[in-house]
């Protein structure tokens, strides 16, 4: 029977009872697919072993790991609790386990991913995936925006696994937490200097689903201009507060000499009083000289910069991970 003659036919519900050189026909065309990474053949092929009475626990096995390729997450699980049911003393038992907690933190549901990863990790501390399991536990708090445990569970494969693997993709997470903060401390400080907050958070949302869809050369391009922004801007007020404390310094003068003057002979005061020949910038929100930069607006591109550098790490991160390793 060829995978083409298969991938062309539906798959009976109660399976096809098959001849044993049949049976091992399908299941070596099978892994034949899976070794070419053609996974919806395989797992076509393989399935109809398992339901023709070809299975056994390796089979079964390499039939959930073609799935979890192919990101049938729905059919991994279902296929993990066949396994169970069918090879309860199988040693492949507990690496089942662990994939259908991956498959279920893939499809969404993160809370019963983490009791099932968590009973793995219970059941099988020596185990070589083991760092990986905490690893996807730490995913799904951090999908769920629980940052705290999930930086905890992230910093721990980096202790106590610092040769493993995940360990380079806990430390991306942790540097995307990092980079978490300071955007929500960069938001508060506009939320305190600036009235139109609620109208730059909400453009702030939006290029952020923006940039979520970008490829990783344009993010770095975006990152770069606001960078070299940022650095423009910091030398124009840099350049502005030094004028500033020029005028103040040339005013300070000013009134010392008047002061002296004075002390030797009273004299008329000035039309315009020297406290007023200087005007500070209020809270950092006003312009800061006659070239119109401002605080607020070196505040937003430091923002933008920050969400352009998780985004990157994020996905450099991403494009690293074995997503059935």
């Amino acid at each position: 029977m060829r995978a083409s003659a298969v991938a062309g036919s539906a798959v009976p519900a109660g399976g096809t009872a098959y001849e044993t050189d049949e049976r091992e026909q399908l299941v070596a065309e099978g892994l034949a697919a899976y070794r070419q990474k053609d996974y919806a053949n395989a797992t076509i092929l393989l399935r109809e072993a398992v339901a023709g009475g070809g299975g056994n626990p390796d089979v079964h096995f390499m039939l959930i790991m073609s799935e979890m390729f192919g990101e049938d997450y729905a059919s991994v699980i279902s296929d993990c609790d066949a396994f169970a049911a069918a090879y309860p003393d199988s040693p492949l038992r507990s690496n089942v386990s662990y994939q259908k907690g991956k498959a279920l933190h893939y499809k969404g549901d993160n809370d019963q991913a983490v009791m099932v990863l968590s009973d793995f990790c219970h059941e099988n501390p020596q185990s070589p995936v083991y760092p990986s399991a905490l690893y996807w536990i730490a995913e799904c708090f951090y999908e769920d925006y629980n940052f705290q445990t999930a930086e905890g569970l992230f910093q721990r494969i980096i202790d106590v696994y610092p040769d493993d693997r995940k360990a380079v993709d806990a430390k991306y997470k942790i540097d995307a937490i990092a980079q978490r903060e300071r955007e929500q401390k960069l938001l508060e400080i506009l939320k305190a200097n600036n009235e139109k907050f609620l109208e730059q958070k909400a453009s702030y949302e939006r290029q952020l689903k923006n940039y979520e869809g970008a490829d990783i050369a344009t993010l770095k391009k975006e990152l770069s201009e606001a960078n070299a922004r940022i650095r423009e801007l910091e030398k124009l007020l840099a350049d502005e507060r030094a004028a500033t404390q020029l005028a103040q310094a040339e005013a300070a003068s000013y009134r010392a000499e008047a002061d002296a003057a004075r002390a030797v002979q009273p004299a008329p005061s000035p039309s315009v009083p020297a406290s007023e020949l200087v005007t500070e910038p209020e809270n950092g929100t006003s312009t800061v000289g006659p070239r119109g930069v401002t605080e607020q607006e070196l505040l937003q591109l430091k923002l933008r910069a920050s969400q352009l550098q998780r985004l990157l790490d994020e996905k450099n991160s991403a494009s690293r991970v074995n997503k059935a390793e």
